[in-house]
């Protein structure tokens, strides 16, 4: 089982990858991020796009998350490549279909749910008997 600093960590890195894909800025009621922006050029939005999601389901499973979660997260991965791949629409629906946002966040609150259960890692060391 992770430790509570590394589980904090994935928690962190996950969700910084899921605001840098599909919120990075604002333009009125929609979000854009790298993903939809890169949709736009061929081959390149793919590759971040799978790199990106890529990303997320290893922490997930680095951090234990429920199976059903990452089912779910790998699901919305997969549509979203495949909506990518209509030509012209495919790159506009990609804007607006935040699957790594939507995924990060499943993850995010899968860790919480179980950082509410692992004891504080300074404790642990607190606990930890000296040698002498």
């Amino acid at each position: 089982m992770p430790t509570r600093t590394e589980l904090e960590s994935i928690r962190r890195s996950v969700a910084q990858v899921g605001r840098l894909s599909d919120s990075l800025m604002r333009l009125g009621p929609l979000r854009i991020g790298l993903d939809g922006v890169l949709s736009w050029i061929p081959g390149v939005g793919e590759i971040y796009s799978t790199a990106a999601g890529a990303f997320i389901l290893v922490q997930a499973a680095r951090a234990r998350v429920p199976l059903s979660v990452i089912l779910v997260c790998a699901g919305l991965m997969s549509a979203r490549t495949a909506v990518s791949v209509i030509p012209l629409a495919g790159p506009a629906a990609a804007d607006l279909f935040r699957a790594h946002r939507w995924s990060a966040r499943l993850v995010e609150n899968a860790i919480s749910r179980q950082l509410q259960s692992v004891p504080d890692d300074s404790l642990a060391r607190d606990l930890t008997p000296l040698r002498a």
